[in-house]
Order: C-alpha cells, then sequence, then structure tokens
C-alpha cells in the first residue's frame, strides 16, 4: 500500500485487504497516527514491529494481514487495539478458499544477448553453471532469528563460516570462573 507523505514512515500497509497496520517505530496509547488519509487513536502501546487493528472487530471476527486470514480475536477488539498472543488466535484459509489469481508473466525479448557470454563455469555434462544466491525474506519479524540460525548452519556445512577462534577461549574462562 503506498504512502502518502512523512507519516507514513510511523506505520506499515501490507494490503489493501488489511484490517491491519504495522508500526515501524515505538506508538503510544492515545497518539493519533494517519495513514493513507486515515486517523487511528491508539487503544494501547505498540511497540515497533507489532500491529494494531483499523477497524474495529468482533470476537471471533477475522484478522487479515497479506491480504489473507492469519487469525481470529478471541474477544471483541476496537480500531486502534493492538494485536497480541492473548486476543487473537492463529488461523488460516484453507487453499480452495484463498483468491489466487493466476502467475501472468511477460517474457522480457532477449534476442539481443543472444551470442553473449557470462562468467560461469562449464559442467562436464556440457552444461553450464554460475554461483547461485539465495535471497530469503521472513514475512514476519519474528523470523528474523530463526533465518540467522539457518544462515550459520549453511556457512557452518558448507565451509563458509568465519572460525570460531574464541569459543574456545571463552568456554575455558567460563570454565574457570565456575572453578573458582
Amino acid at each position: 500500500m503506498p504512502g502518502n507523505g512523512a507519516t507514513q514512515a510511523r506505520v506499515l500497509g501490507l494490503d489493501a485487504k488489511d484490517n491491519v497496520l504495522v508500526a515501524l517505530t515505538d506508538l503510544r496509547k492515545g497518539e493519533t497516527v494517519s495513514y493513507l488519509g486515515n486517523e487511528y487513536v491508539l487503544l494501547s502501546d505498540v511497540t515497533a514491529k507489532h500491529k494494531f487493528l483499523t477497524q474495529d472487530v468482533s470476537a471471533g471476527g477475522d484478522v487479515i494481514m497479506y491480504g489473507v486470514l492469519v487469525g481470529t480475536t478471541v474477544e471483541s477488539l476496537r480500531r486502534g487495539d493492538l494485536l497480541s498472543t492473548r486476543n487473537i488466535r492463529h488461523a488460516a484459509a484453507s487453499f480452495h478458499e484463498t483468491e489466487v489469481a493466476g502467475p501472468h508473466w511477460n517474457p522480457p525479448d532477449v534476442s539481443a544477448w543472444a551470442n553473449k557470454t557470462f562468467l560461469g563455469y562449464h559442467r562436464d555434462d556440457g552444461q553450464v553453471g554460475s554461483r547461485n544466491y539465495w535471497l530469503v525474506l521472513p514475512l514476519v519479524f519474528c523470523e528474523n532469528r530463526n533465518l540467522a540460525v539457518l544462515k550459520q548452519a549453511f556457512e557452518e556445512e558448507l565451509g563458509f563460516a568465519a572460525p570460531q577462534i574464541y569459543r574456545s577461549q571463552v568456554a575455558e574462562l567460563a570454565r574457570l570462573y565456575r572453578e573458582g
């Protein structure tokens, strides 16, 4: 959802169908936040990366984020209320209920590069290869730690991790401290 000025930098809307906004900075109870021409009075403190409702939702009502159902409310909540694990429960629409537009892609005209080469390598079977780069984007902020753990596991197992030169020294310090 596009922004409309400096006040937009404080919150983020992810899809036009959403009934939540994400706080990009710490917001305080009673504060008025503007987004896309609407004003929301916060009914609770909302810390950065947390969400609040943009409309009243009855108990058992849908919480929509990314344009899809992500939860249902445990109790009636009002516009400006903080969403937390205390007042919502995870929920998801069945795959067949989710509106999914089929992919539409117009491939670019690549004829200008038909006779070009690249800095790759030739495999024994005649195919070519290039370096692989993976881009992993968490859909929620709370997954950042899990991604860091996954990155570390790949780096260590594939031999790209920096050596842990201080690990044994810290272990020795901890052992000496425990022994007094």
